[in-house]
């Protein structure tokens, strides 16, 4: 599975100011065309995954912040 690939891909933008930049670049306005671009922009550096497993990433990160608990508001 490429979730390796997803999260070296996102753990390398400390270390690539190239990568990060063009990651920074890309319009935040269409979510599903920005998931699009990240993944066209990771085949360019020689990251392999999919936009359903980029997907599948997202989701399973989302519902595991639902679960944390969350600090009392003073």
């Amino acid at each position: 599975m490429s979730i390796a690939a997803i999260n070296e891909f996102f753990s390398k933008l400390d270390q690539n100011p190239d990568l990060s930049q063009e990651l920074e670049q890309i319009d935040l306005q269409d979510k599903e065309q920005y998931k699009r671009r990240v993944v066209a922009l990771a085949r360019k550096y020689d990251f392999d995954f999919t936009l359903e497993e980029l997907e599948q990433v997202i989701s399973a990160a989302k519902a595991m912040q639902q679960d944390e608990p969350q600090p009392e508001q003073q």
